[in-house]
This record gives structure tokens, C-alpha cells and sequence, in this order.
């Protein structure tokens, strides 16, 4: 139904091993597209933690954090990838990329997520989860189930760690709304069955915490 990387079928007990002491993150996903509005909230409304909007991808967005479901060297000149750069200014880009310079030999890899200031104290960092491996690539569609899984990995390994300030409100921004060729009808469902493994690895965490 959606793509998966190897190995994330056991996904939800792999996190929960890792987090004690889960701190609730609520996520925003915005669109400027008012049938992808709707059917998002078609099908992804009855999930806890989760709200859809219909307005401009970041213009006017207060948050903790926004996901950034960029490509896998930093570009963001093209797509959904330029509402970044409009918000936040082109050093955005350089910060980026001199990361995964530095962490990754120059390649952030679909599956790995990494979290940078932003410069914007009304939304104070961004999440960079690559869904495609280069800039613009469209033949196919993005792997949003495993950079979903990405950035929420990131976000919480960054709460557990006390880093300051917490991540507690994040915005997604829908991916289909701004890039012709990846349809919203597929990634609504990568969407979901990303939050959902989500959720499961929070219960998991909650009964095994109980359980201590």
C-alpha cells in the first residue's frame, strides 16, 4: 500500500525501547489545496495528535518545528523545498547542507533525519527528512512513510535529551499541495500509516513504562 524501508516492520518496538519518558507532539498538516484539506480529514481526522489546515504551506505558521521533507543534499530552490527558503532566508540552505556535509559525507540518507536552527523564533527549527534522494525527482513517489518516521525519531531523541526548547508542536507541510506529479491520494495514506506506527510505539512505551 505504501512504501517502507527494510526492517521498520518491527518499527513501533524498536522506539519504544528507546523512549522512556515520551513527550506528546502535535502536528499540523497544512495545505493550500481545499480537496486535499478535505480528504485529509477524510481520512487521517480520528488520529490523536493530529490537525489539518488549509492556508499557505509556512507563511503565518507559529511552531516548534517544521518537517522538512527535502531531498537528500540540502537543496531548497525547487518545489515544496523553496517554501523553506522563503521563510527562512538563504543561509537556511548553507546550514544544511554543511551539516550533511559534516554528519553524512554530503548525502542525507531517506530514513535519517536531522534538526537545524531555523533563525525564526516563531518557528525556531526545522526537521530535515529527506523523501527523495535528489533535488525536483518526481518519477516516482516520495517515500513519506519513512521520512515521517525520520523526523518524529529526530524530534523525540531531541525531547529525551533535554535539549532546549522542547519540540511539542510541529508543522507538516503536504507535499502534493505545491509538487505536480506526487499525488495526495498515495501520500495520505504513507501519512497515516506513518502516524499510526507512531502511535503504536507511544502505547508500547506507555505500557512498557508502566510496567518498570
Amino acid at each position: 500500500m505504501c512504501d517502507k524501508v527494510d526492517g521498520e516492520s518491527n518499527l513501533a518496538g524498536k522506539i519504544a525501547a528507546t523512549t522512556s519518558g515520551w513527550r506528546p507532539v502535535q502536528i499540523q498538516l497544512r495545505t493550500p489545496v481545499a480537496a486535499n484539506a478535505a480528504m485529509y480529514r477524510t481520512l487521517l481526522g480520528d488520529l490523536p495528535g493530529l490537525s489539518i489546515v488549509r492556508g499557505p504551506l509556512l507563511d503565518g505558521c507559529v511552531a516548534d518545528a517544521v518537517i522538512a521533507p527535502t531531498n537528500s543534499f540540502g537543496y531548497l530552490d525547487a518545489g515544496i523545498d523553496s517554501a523553506f527558503a522563503r521563510r527562512f532566508g538563504p543561509r537556511l540552505q548553507r546550514s544544511l547542507q554543511e551539516r550533511i556535509a559534516c554528519e553524512f559525507d554530503a548525502e542525507l540518507p531517506v530514513g535519517e533525519a536531522i534538526i537545524i536552527p531555523t533563525g525564526d523564533f516563531t518557528m525556531p527549527f526545522m526537521v530535515a527528512a529527506p523523501a527523495a534522494q535528489f533535488p525536483g525527482y518526481i518519477s516516482g513517489e516520495p517515500l513519506m512513510y519513512s521520512a515521517l518516521h525520520a523526523a518524529l525519531r529526530a524530534v523525540n531523541a531531541w525531547n529525551l535529551a533535554d535539549e532546549w526548547p522542547p519540540i511539542e508542536t510541529i508543522v507538516l507541510p503536504d507535499m502534493a499541495g505545491t509538487n505536480h506529479g506526487w499525488r495526495a491520494e498515495t501520500l495520505v495514506l504513507q501519512v497515516r500509516e506513518a502516524l499510526e506506527a507512531w502511535n503504536r510505539a507511544r502505547a508500547l512505551s506507555d505500557q512498557q513504562s508502566r510496567a518498570a
